[in-house]
């Protein structure tokens, strides 16, 4: 079962009605006359669901007068996707609920004008927690709910689908009349995700941009201080050599370090060439991949630039020689490379790969990083540029698995020979530079 597709085990977050002691006399006297139970009313038998994400939102489609008024108790506030005729707010308040709204939101064919979006936006932004979002089937709800997920999260199309996926919204997985209103939701998405806002403390004053090699759908970063000008290339792409020295260049920036996450298989690193361009750059690498450079890391190393620093936390499994790379910070980033990737992982069926070990490393050293840190990763294929530490502890297929799940599923995988192993890793082996 999919986290959202029943009200259990999310709704322990929300109120629960009062459960007067009762007169077993008085009840027999009253039996003919007295009030519905309203604790007879649950949300899964009603069929509302509380999508995990964000946690503290309900979704219902229709529901009657009195299993509704039995609800509501349990909500701050009711927001109501229909028209006003379709709807029983007065009922509503009297059962003690205030934060009462509606704004139509309309389904196939006619989908919502940008007004009628702007607005439910808007609502489910302003209202207080917990919340019930209500329409007549519990389709649309879950439309409004993405968006407002998607657009606050900066997502794009393809990353608001593992979102639909993650929360299992009822439009998205289970109803075969909503392609009309899974087109339109992804046409209000900006084709690429924005960077997370980073909170003013150990981030601010970073220059960051996340570069796409789409060959070998390798993810480099630049980083770099604001104040000293100094700057980082993580996993830089032989090929985008030239890109990435004119980015650093446009922005008024000195590159004092190239760092390898590990010894790659799939492209071979400019870290070689660009210090036959820049001599006074550094290259670094773990000491554990047995690789060639000029600085070679231990855990908990650093790496300074400027006034941030850059911590090695050893994450084998994918290579023995893996590091992720921790930049702390309100929210902090960690630069995976190939251990953690969004909703997935490296293979380990080479380079000294070890499943066991791999899961140990997730688990045990960036698993129990704080949630809201900006996981990084050094590939994606599917269009999504980050994550975070929480939502992969909560929805990678495989690293939610047990180890032993997970170490039969990697056994299993039968995938093909990279193509580019033969030439990349002895290259990468000697910083890149293939004539040594």
């Amino acid at each position: 079962m999919g986290c959202g597709a029943s009200a259990s085990p999310h709704t322990d977050a929300l109120p629960k009605p009062e459960q007067a002691g009762r007169d077993p006399v008085d009840e027999q006297k009253k039996e003919s006359t007295k009030e519905p139970d309203h604790t007879e009313f649950s949300l899964e038998g009603l069929g509302v669901e509380v999508p995990c994400i964000p946690g503290d939102v309900a979704c219902c489609g229709k529901l009657s007068v009195e299993a509704a008024v039995a609800l509501a108790p349990r909500f701050k506030s009711w927001l109501n996707l229909n028209s006003a005729e379709d709807f029983f707010p007065e009922d509503l308040r009297n059962a003690g609920l205030e934060n009462i709204e509606i704004c139509p939101f309309p389904g196939p064919p006619a989908m919502p004008s940008e007004e009628q979006a702007a607005k439910a936006l808007e609502a489910i932004e302003r209202l207080p927690r917990p919340m019930m979002l209500q329409c007549s089937s519990g389709n649309r709800v879950g439309v409004l709910l993405l968006l407002w997920l998607a657009k606050k999260r900066g997502r794009s199309p393809e990353s608001a689908k593992q979102l639909a996926v993650d929360a299992d919204l009822k439009f998205w997985s289970r109803c075969d009349k909503c392609g009309p209103m899974r087109e339109w939701v992804m046409q209000q998405l900006p084709a690429f995700d924005a960077a997370p806002v980073l909170r003013p403390h150990a981030t601010d004053g970073l220059i960051f941009s996340q570069l796409f090699d789409p060959t070998s759908s390798t993810y480099s970063y630049l980083l770099g201080c604001g104040e000293t000008k100094e700057c980082v290339l993580i996993d830089p792409v032989l090929e985008q050599k030239d890109r990435d020295l004119a980015k650093v260049r446009e922005q008024g920036l000195t590159l004092r370090y190239v760092i390898n996450t590990h010894c790659h298989a799939d492209h071979i690193t400019s870290g070689g060439m660009i210090k036959k361009e820049l001599p006074d750059v550094k290259t670094v690498i773990s000491r554990a991949s047995g690789a060639k450079a000029d600085i070679l890391v231990d855990g908990q190393d650093k790496v300074a630039f400027g006034r941030f620093e850059l911590e090695a936390i050893p994450t084998p499994g994918h290579t023995d020689g893996c590091v992720t790379w921790w930049l702390p910070g309100l929210p902090g980033m960690i630069f995976t490379g190939d251990a953690v990737l969004i909703r997935g992982c490296g293979r380990t069926d080479f380079q000294q790969g070890d499943a066991g070990r791999l899961y140990d490393s997730v688990h045990d050293r960036l698993f129990t990083l704080p949630g809201d840190t900006v996981l990084y990763p050094g590939h994606d294929y599917k269009g999504q540029n980050h994550s975070t530490v929480d939502e992969e502890r909560k929805f990678n297929p495989r690293l939610t698995k047990t180890r032993d799940e997970f170490i039969k599923l990697m056994a299993e995988l039968n995938l093909p020979y990279p193509k580019q192993i033969d030439r990349a890793v002895p290259a990468n082996m000697v910083c890149g530079v293939q004539d040594e």
